[in-house]
């Protein structure tokens, strides 16, 4: 297995570079899967996400923005176990086909907090035979590894503008 990790800030560009590269992918004739983290805004401010699952094009909402101030040690979403349960089954579903590139956007806070799509993920990340592409916040990279038991030699971590500007398919070693 080989992992690419996109890794950048919030409103980095993460979800966008992981959609153009699944979409290179895919006219390459490469069989790609999982999920996308889509949001919605509403004047220009994130009310919502929808994970996209990418070998169906269905979606399905899984996170909702908090009214009001959100108090210390509350994330800034509520999340709906129907939508993380998609989000988890499509994930599930792929490592299963299997796909030649996995996508997993994106291992957030939820994640980092054990819930959310972390735990098909962590099964997956011990046995999948492709390639994986995620998408993380640099404070959780590092944690990402950890969890995983990612090598650093089999781990590519690129910026958005760098995963955007892949455009050939990731060869297997």
């Amino acid at each position: 297995m080989r992992i690419t990790v996109v890794c950048g800030a919030k409103d980095s560009g993460k979800t966008r570079a992981a959609e153009t590269l699944s979409r290179r992918l895919r006219a390459q004739g490469l069989c790609v899967g999982g999920v996308l983290s889509e949001a919605a805004l509403s004047e220009g401010i994130k009310i919502s996400y929808t994970f996209k699952d990418l070998a169906t094009g269905r979606g399905r909402l899984f996170a909702l923005r908090r009214q009001g101030v959100v108090p210390p040690g509350l994330l800034a979403y509520e999340f709906l176990a129907e939508g993380v349960e998609f989000g988890c089954a499509a994930v599930r579903r792929a490592a299963a086909d299997p796909v030649d590139v996995l996508f997993v956007d994106e291992i957030g806070p939820l994640e980092a907090g054990g819930g959310g799509i972390w735990e098909p993920c962590r099964e997956i990340l011990a046995a999948f035979p492709g390639r994986m592409v995620l998408t993380v916040r640099p404070a959780l990279l590092d944690w990402l590894r950890r969890q995983s038991g990612m090598d650093r030699e089999e781990v590519t971590v690129l910026t958005p503008a760098e995963a955007e500007s892949i455009s050939a398919a990731p060869r297997q070693p």
